[in-house]
């Protein structure tokens, strides 16, 4: 469980629009420039760099990829905070924190910015799922609700790393004690087939399976959303699911409905 939690994601239209309001400028900039014959090399600094260094390390700007966040304590994935989550970095049942939508500053992560995810490597095991063969909700082309590798018998599953309780920071696989309660609401597979302990919130015991995933529905607006099904209280619905999508091995978030993560 993190000891200090960053502030509520910021809302995306705000961030939308001062992206819209940057391209204006931009354009703005590039017709002035070519009408007092500004060249294109000075034209260059007027724009945003790209998303990432040749060393994988984000510039700057908003970042729809995931990147590694640094956990309070002592965890494998820390030394890699501020670096795009790949695929290939899962051992089975390994998980880690990120942030989805963050935004950067000279390679540094701006803290309290930005959707916080869980990324979970499960087993490729269709047995607990029962989402919708129809589902209510449209994702964005291209991406799934989790990445499923056969090749590679890899697949990755992404949650809002908010409690559906009191909104606060459930963890993977990073606390021992207190131990998980097992007084269970529905049996988990991860724990009663694979040995694993599901997502644990230690603020007030809740805990949700990466391997049941379903359709629920946002109690604080009435939107149905896909999401790892509670198994413990306190909680009160489902984590909701971040969808994703996959260039170069490197995970990135894709916005179906900003309204699956409105409840803190």
């Amino acid at each position: 469980m993190r000891t200090a939690a960053p502030s509520p994601p910021p809302e995306g239209a705000t961030r939308r629009q001062w992206i819209r309001n940057g391209l204006l400028f931009a354009g703005a900039a590039a017709a002035g420039a070519a009408a007092s014959g500004v060249s294109a090399a000075t034209l260059d600094y007027l724009f945003p760099p790209p998303p990432f260094s040749p060393g994988g390390v984000p510039y700057g700007g908003v970042i729809d990829a995931l990147v590694y966040t640094s956990f309070p304590a002592a965890e494998w994935w820390n030394d890699r905070a501020n670096q795009p989550v790949k695929v290939t970095d899962f051992a089975p049942w390994q998980g880690a924190t990120a942030v989805w939508r963050g935004l950067f500053q000279n390679g540094k992560w701006m803290a309290g910015t930005g959707y916080p995810v869980l990324v979970i490597r499960v087993p490729r095991d269709d047995t607990y799922y029962s989402l919708p063969t129809s589902p209510p909700w449209t994702l964005p082309a291209g991406s799934a609700l989790y990445y499923d590798d056969p090749g590679r018998d890899i697949r990755i599953v992404v949650g809002f790393d908010r409690c559906t309780h009191l909104c606060c920071y459930p963890g993977w696989h990073v606390v021992t004690n207190p131990a998980p309660s097992r007084d269970y609401l529905v049996p988990p597979p991860t724990y009663t087939v694979y040995g694993q302990d599901p997502v644990y919130c230690i603020c007030h015991g809740t805990q949700y399976d990466p391997l049941l995933l379903l359709q629920d529905t946002n109690p604080y607006n009435g939107v149905p959303f896909p999401g790892m099904e509670l198994v413990h209280t306190p909680g009160t619905f489902a984590m909701p699911l971040v969808p994703v999508a996959v260039t170069d091995d490197t995970l990135y978030g894709a916005m179906a409905d900003t309204r699956w993560y409105v409840y803190c």
